[in-house]
């Protein structure tokens, strides 16, 4: 049986650990090459061993979003090692504070804006030139549902998210006509390595979370990595510019 990936090549910008992890493991199992850029070279690299293993190609390139340099020198390792790029998911992001807006700090807002917001940006920049020399493809953008709604104590988070979210509409429309499609996905509450920085790792917090929620329980790395890929695939040929919710039927 041909895998749904095979012989294609997946750029996954913040996939050493959590969500991007995930989602590179199941895109190597569906027979992609799939490259993790991020700034931790141990856990990158203990990704591609775990690829390997599965007798799957993989690349990490040390990475930091926040610099459009580093960025054009994933894509360029990417295409040189692979020769070309299919899909890309820029997942790079923070916790954030959880101040209110008055009592943010500027460095700190700031920070937020340039990595989850400008670093998806510089990653598309990056990334649309090479998709388009391969024929087309697709781009998946992490915005989570914060994109979508409002959250207290988080306002330069929801402010980033939001800018993702408007980013991939335009872009969506921008470059569909050239064969990529553009969409995001808006997860609320993740039981990921994110939820415990941004929870101080507290089991009590994660669970009133999960009890907000009709379904009963925290998405999951595999939920995100399941909607990730069905939007990089055929599957989803005609699905252009959303942004995909996956919050069990409620918020957070």
């Amino acid at each position: 049986m041909v895998k749904q990936f095979q012989d294609k090549t997946v750029l996954i910008l913040g996939g050493t650990s959590g969500i991007g992890r995930t989602t590179a493991l199941r895109f190597a199992q569906e027979g992609a090459n799939v490259v993790i850029g991020g700034r931790d070279a141990n856990n990158g690299n203990e990704v591609v061993r775990s690829i390997e293993a599965m007798d799957g190609n993989g690349l990490f390139v040390q990475t930091d979003v926040g610099g459009l340099r580093a960025l054009q020198n994933a894509v360029d390792r990417t295409v040189g090692e692979f020769g070309g790029l299919n899909v890309a998911f820029n997942n790079a992001g923070l916790a954030g504070t959880g101040k209110k807006t008055a009592d943010e700090a500027e460095e700190d807002w700031s920070e937020m804006i340039n990595t989850k917001l400008n670093g998806v940006w510089r990653g598309m920049k990056c990334q649309i030139p090479a998709i388009l020399d391969t024929g087309g493809g697709a781009i998946v953008n992490m915005a989570g549902n914060w994109g979508l709604i409002g959250f207290p104590t988080y306002a330069a988070y929801c402010a980033a998210a939001h800018g993702v979210m408007g980013l991939t509409k335009a872009a969506a429309m921008e470059y569909i006509s050239d064969g990529i499609r553009i969409n995001a996905v808006c997860p609320g509450a993740v039981d990921a390595p994110i939820l415990d920085r941004m929870t101080g790792g507290d089991a009590d917090i994660k669970n009133s979370f999960a009890r907000q929620l009709p379904v009963g329980r925290l998405c999951s790395q595999e939920d995100i990595a399941e909607a990730v890929l069905w939007l990089a695939s055929d599957a989803a040929s005609y699905v252009n510019g959303v942004g995909l919710v996956l919050d069990g039927g409620g918020s957070p």
